[in-house]
């Protein structure tokens, strides 16, 4: 039995769009020598932003997303239908909205985070304006969090975490990390952690160093390390102990 995977006229009409456009404008700019998480980088942002204010104004910004949050809420079918095209080039998740980790973290935030959170962080994380990493991989646990030591204890109005991460994708280009640490280490096994939002230059996070990956020779998987970093007891995201389900 073969599969199906034909659209509408009309979608396709924007596939054939995507196709020429990342094609002629989009994977060129991977032979530059910049990184395409290098928010920073005003020549980056001089050739970047323009390519996404194109693909905005065709309506095709950030389509994993609802339209509560500016995307157009596409199905597995059709997303799957345009990463076909974009996988194939280094800066056209970031031209489209749609570069992980940040997918996500902004989904994260938007299902579990306070208003004060989607304000400070989920705004500018969805406008490409910063990006973030997701530090959840241990050195002795893998991505078992089960398995995971890094913790967090409430210390008056703060979170005292201590800890060490591997594998934090993007970390040293992000504004902020979401952190999964313990948090009741007798809780239930699933029960145990809890997640928060780490801005990164908060004192006692350190990149220990950038790890290349997929032969980089510009690592961008970051060791980090976390030595009694305080967060404001609001950065929790969602309960206390939901971490192994948000994640």
């Amino acid at each position: 039995m073969a599969w199906d995977f034909e659209t509408d006229p009309e979608f396709q009409e924007k596939l054939d769009w995507m196709d020429e456009f990342v094609r002629e404008k989009v994977e060129p700019l991977g032979l530059l020598g910049i990184h395409p998480y290098d928010v920073k980088n005003p020549r980056r942002n001089k050739l970047v932003r323009p390519l996404q204010e194109e693909v905005k104004a065709r309506g095709l910004w950030a389509c994993h997303l609802g339209p509560e949050l500016g995307g157009q809420g596409y199905g597995q079918v059709k997303l799957g239908l345009m990463n076909e095209i974009l996988g194939g080039a280094s800066f056209a998740p970031i031209v489209f909205g749609c570069q992980a980790p940040d997918t996500g973290n902004a989904e994260i935030i938007a299902h579990y985070g306070t208003p004060e959170q989607k304000t400070r962080y989920l705004q500018p994380l969805l406008e490409n304006e910063i990006v973030s990493a997701f530090s959840m991989t241990e050195p002795q646990g893998g991505s078992d969090p089960t398995n995971f030591i890094t913790k967090a204890e409430l210390d008056g109005n703060h979170w005292k975490i201590n800890g060490e991460k591997w594998f934090s994708t993007n970390g040293r280009w992000a504004e902020f990390l979401i952190v999964m640490a313990v948090t009741d280490p007798d809780a239930p096994r699933h029960e145990r952690m809890s997640m928060f939002i780490v801005p990164v230059d908060t004192p006692g996070v350190e990149i220990v160093r950038n790890v290349g990956v997929y032969g980089q020779e510009d690592g961008s998987e970051s060791y980090v390390r976390y030595t009694d970093v305080r967060v404001p007891a609001d950065h929790l995201l969602g309960e206390q102990g939901g971490a192994f389900a948000i994640s």
